[in-house]
């Protein structure tokens, strides 16, 4: 099922001035055509923007549609962009029990062969929690993915730092919370200190309507086991320089996914930090769209 585009936006802003987080995801929302497809009692939600050859963006963990804000639209001037809120993520509803990374895969494979049929059909980029369910289509549907591009992912089998995550449940207090939020997002998301008030209240939001914890799959092999027997056109991968993910190490990344893929190309962005697609937009879209098949 497909829905038109939502009409009206907030105010465009003044020429020269970079958009806000908050514009860019108002208007994009706006913009968008939402498309749902079967997922256990519900549906995933789908969104689409642009023309030319489908590429796939999958979100991170804790994330939704919304972790591609500042990419979408420039991808979408050459490419048809489908971003999906993942099962038991943002607007999606739940996978079938037992509800894990096999269940969410399997309904987004089968969300993507009614959306986007035949061999070949598609190019896929995924984000860390994304990169793994990416992966995971790809093993469930052979020969149907392009390129998969993983942006920061984990699931390689490197040895993780524990991070002092703080623990947000259970703060009642809003100010409070909002600060622990802060506190995550500069510890595992981003390597730029600044100030971004906006970027917390995305994370933020989008943290606490997550219904899926990743952290026990992020600590698996998954990827590395399943990678180098996914029949697609090609894989590559992109990482922010300090990923906090890799502990501060992507050649590490680097190392087990040329070892299991040797075909493997891989772009480490300078100064940014896992949320790479973010914290380095121009840099990222530049890299994922030299790595995609014309």
């Amino acid at each position: 099922m497909t829905e038109a585009p939502r009409t009206g936006r907030s105010p465009e802003p003044a020429a020269g001035v970079q958009p806000s987080l908050p514009w860019l995801v108002d208007t994009l929302g706006a913009s968008a055509r939402v498309h749902r497809t079967p997922c256990a009692d519900g549906s995933i939600v789908w969104r689409s923007w642009g023309e030319g050859r489908p590429l796939v963006l999958l979100h991170g963990g804790g994330g939704s549609w919304e972790h591609w804000a500042r990419n979408i639209g420039p991808l979408s001037r050459c490419r048809q962009v489908w971003c999906p809120d993942q099962p038991a993520f943002g607007d999606s509803a739940d996978p079938p029990p037992p509800g894990g990374v096999d269940e969410i895969a399997a309904a987004l494979a089968d969300g993507l062969d009614q959306l986007l049929p035949g061999p070949h059909a598609f190019d896929l980029a995924g984000f860390s929690f994304g990169g793994m369910v990416g992966t995971t289509v790809a093993h469930l549907r052979p020969g149907r993915i392009r390129r998969l591009v993983l942006v920061g992912v984990t699931s390689l089998g490197l040895i993780r730092q524990d991070m002092p995550l703080q623990r947000w449940r259970l703060e009642s207090d809003p100010v409070r919370r909002l600060a622990m939020h802060r506190a995550n997002l500069e510890l595992l998301m981003v390597a730029s200190r600044n100030d971004d008030p906006d970027a917390v209240a995305l994370h933020a939001c989008n943290v606490e309507r997550a219904r899926f914890n990743g952290k026990e799959a992020a600590r698996t092999t998954r990827i590395r086991d399943l990678l180098g027997g996914v029949v697609v056109g090609g894989v590559d991968a992109i990482y922010g320089e300090h990923d906090s993910t890799t502990n501060g190490d992507v050649q590490a990344a680097h190392a087990v996914l040329r070892r299991v893929r040797p075909d493997l190309r891989f772009v480490s962005i300078a100064g940014a930090g896992h949320w790479v697609q973010y914290e380095a937009a121009p840099a990222f879209d530049a890299a994922l769209l030299d790595f995609l098949p014309d």
